[in-house]
């Protein structure tokens, strides 16, 4: 997703291979010349947004349980299941530009352009989705709602993400540090402990989860991103890739299908396979990024129209992504009832529609002089 920094709108160039990035002989990387800038970075972007679009169409149906067919029950849950990658690939994306050693620019420097960007949007968006939760749902919105949601960092369903990435902005000089300074199999070591502590649910419940430390669960996959920049993208890895992510996804939806059968969907357990930050989305994810990286870098100047949408798209991911959940809630009345006679077509075009009107309207605001600030 693009949130308006480096980490998520790179210039466009060819990502280094692995070899360019020197080593000292205890492992640890020593500062290149120029940060790397990756081909395949918009491509993800995109196929991010559209997964995350994905998971919020299928939702609707997911929820539906038992009360559509069962074959159309589980089209929709495959698809929920297929897309569970999408805000984790955002994570691990910002964690291999932003924590690149050769980054260099001043702490406050670092700071007060990832506020801009990033706190602008915030704080006009949580406002337009308190107003959204009044105005359309009918909820009571007062002092003591909107305190809360702050606190919590909730303020409505996708905006998490903005006080998660904000948390990772404001210790990635640190771990920029650590980063050039550890040698990569300990890296690898503590970003894998730090997915196996969340994957168990032990940092949740450490941590009280808040605004301030809603990123913390998340260390785990912004230091992996800057670990997989650097791996060379081979024909077998690629392959245990594609294995990774089909066995994680089947697992996750026959898992699911298994819970919803035994629980129903009332129960918070019946969904606890599509967390975020449980072990089947963890390997899941981390496979999609191997290969979302070598199919975008592979096709990054070959085929110059491909290209050229990306670009055109990449810019607006950010703003699709703020947007896209009123646009979903005015499409689901309309098309939800379509679930029942045909769900994987409805999906689909609920998947495509809430995707193109949002960028739509974010291409209009983009031309705007001061309201292009608030969707990055």
């Amino acid at each position: 997703m693009r949130v308006g920094t480096d980490a998520v709108h790179p210039q466009h160039a060819v990502t280094l291979p692995s070899h360019h990035a020197l080593r000292s002989p205890w492992g640890a990387c020593t500062v290149p010349h120029k940060p790397v800038v990756l081909s395949y970075g918009d491509g993800m972007r995109v196929a991010a947004v559209v997964a995350v679009i994905g998971v919020h169409a299928s939702g609707i149906g997911v929820m539906r349980y038992g009360r559509l067919d069962p074959l159309h029950w589980w089209s929709v849950n495959a698809v929920d299941s297929l897309c569970r990658w999408a805000v984790p690939i955002f994570i691990m994306l910002s964690g291999a530009l932003l924590l690149d050693p050769a980054r260099d620019e001043p702490a406050p420097t670092f700071y007060r352009k990832r506020m801009a960007r990033v706190g602008i949007p915030l704080l006009v968006w949580a406002w337009f989705y308190f107003f959204w939760t009044w105005a359309f749902y009918g909820e009571p919105v007062d002092r003591t709602f909107v305190i809360r949601a702050l606190l919590d960092g909730l303020t409505y369903n996708h905006l998490y993400f903005l006080f998660l990435i904000l948390g990772l902005y404001a210790v990635a000089p640190l771990l920029r540090m650590y980063v050039r300074r550890v040698r990569r199999p300990q890296q690898w070591a503590v970003a894998a402990l730090v997915l196996a502590l969340v994957s168990f649910g032990i940092l949740q419940n450490a941590i009280p989860m808040n605004a301030l430390t809603r990123f913390v669960p998340f260390i785990g996959y912004f230091l992996v991103g800057i670990l997989l920049r650097d791996v060379p993208a081979t024909t077998p890895l690629r392959a245990a890739a594609l294995v990774a992510f089909l066995a994680a996804t089947a697992f996750i939806a026959i898992g699911t299908g298994q819970r919803f059968a035994s629980w129903g969907p009332d129960d918070w357990r019946s969904l606890a396979l599509y967390d975020t930050l449980g072990a089947p989305v963890v390997i899941q994810s981390i496979a999609m990024f191997i290969l979302l990286r070598s199919f975008f870098a592979a096709r990054a100047g070959t085929h110059p129209r491909e290209s050229r949408l990306i670009r055109l798209l990449a810019p607006l991911v950010f703003g699709i992504y703020l947007v896209h959940r009123a646009v979903h809630d005015l499409l689901a009345g309309l098309i939800d009832p379509l679930l029942p006679a045909a769900a994987l077509p409805t999906i689909v075009l609920q998947i495509a529609s809430t995707f193109v009107v949002p960028a739509t309207v974010v291409a209009l605001l983009r031309r705007v002089p001061y309201l292009r600030h608030i969707v990055g």
